[in-house]
């Protein structure tokens, strides 16, 4: 069987949202792919290495051929493009307002809700729920985010749009932080969440995450 072309730089704790994001999105295009797994912080070696190679040196990382792409936006947007529909599935709506409203999602996701961010860590979907209370920013920023859930998802839907998409990806981990920790979400978000961390691309991911004790 040939090696495959795509290699994903991840890291070993498997808590990192971006890399998340960049595995689904290699899940869902039913891409052959290979991990490279680095512990965290880099070594100066590795940082180097991804430093010389993709420019910033920081994971995810995306290796096709000799080809390094981080971030992991523009990872998966490298993905729908170079492997794109109908030879692979999409990720991106096929409806240009629809993509366009993704991208905006996932900006939102990955420029503001700081302090949720913080206070309810990726950790404590994938691990132990967190004891500590919301501050007032923690409980604003999440006040935000079920208004924004609200208007775009509707109630019984499973993906925010017609058909799946990654922003969904990162929207239900975003709303598992407030749901793992048992904060007040309305049922529809959660069945929505619920629903997306029972695709097989998540459960790949899960599966990777060490045992917690």
């Amino acid at each position: 069987m040939a090696e495959p072309e795509l290699t994903l730089y991840a890291e070993s704790s498997w808590l990192s949202p971006w890399v998340f994001h960049a595995m689904v999105a290699l899940e869902e295009k039913s891409l052959p792919y290979k991990l490279a797994v680095y512990s965290m912080p880099l070594s100066t070696e590795q940082r180097t290495l991804l430093q010389t190679h993709a420019v910033l040196g920081k994971v995810p990382t995306l290796q096709h051929h000799d080809l390094y792409i981080s971030e992991s936006l523009a990872i998966s947007e490298y993905l729908a493009e170079k492997f794109p529909f109908p030879t692979s599935p999409r990720i991106f709506p096929a409806d240009l307002g629809d993509r366009a409203r993704s991208r905006q999602v996932m900006s939102f996701l990955r420029t503001g809700l700081f302090a949720l961010r913080e206070e309810r860590p990726t950790s404590s979907v994938f691990g132990r729920p967190t004891v500590k209370t919301m501050s007032d920013k923690g409980r604003a920023e999440a006040t935000e985010l079920l208004r924004v859930a609200t208007v775009l998802i509707k109630p019984g839907a499973t993906t925010m749009f017609d058909e799946y998409c990654i922003a969904d990806a990162d929207f239900a981990l975003c709303l598992m932080r407030l749901i793992a920790n048992e904060d007040a979400v309305p049922s529809h978000l959660v069945d929505y969440a619920l629903a997306q961390f029972d695709r097989r691309s998540v459960k790949r991911y899960v599966a990777h995450l060490p045992t917690t004790p």
